[in-house]
């Protein structure tokens, strides 16, 4: 079943099935070294939680660059003036098409 589907794909569409199939071969041969990763991703996360656990702290959060009020004053203000120009070209595209309509139907 799974044969007939995949010749039916490869008839439909040969190079969709071609990429698919080079797609696939990669992503076997690369499967070790996935599983190699996650593994360690692991092994680290489990001396973490023990680490916590025997009470060592966890790290820091990164630190957030402060911004400024005024600074987002300005940016909300550019914005909105953009929003602005944007609502006013809008509005004349569709007046002008509004019209151009009109004068079809004439």
């Amino acid at each position: 079943m799974v044969y007939n589907a995949m010749k039916m794909f490869m008839e439909i569409n040969p190079q969709l099935f071609d990429e698919c199939s080079h797609e696939y071969n990669e992503r076997q041969n690369s499967a070790e070294q996935r599983e190699r990763a996650r593994k360690e991703r692991w092994e680290k996360l489990a001396e973490q939680a023990k680490d916590r656990q025997n009470g060592v702290p966890a790290p820091p959060p990164p630190a957030d660059i402060p911004v400024y009020v005024d600074e987002v004053d300005t940016i909300t203000e550019d914005s909105q003036n953009r929003l602005q120009s944007l609502k006013l070209d809008d509005s004349g595209s569709v007046k002008e098409r509004r019209s151009s309509t009109v004068s079809l139907h004439a």
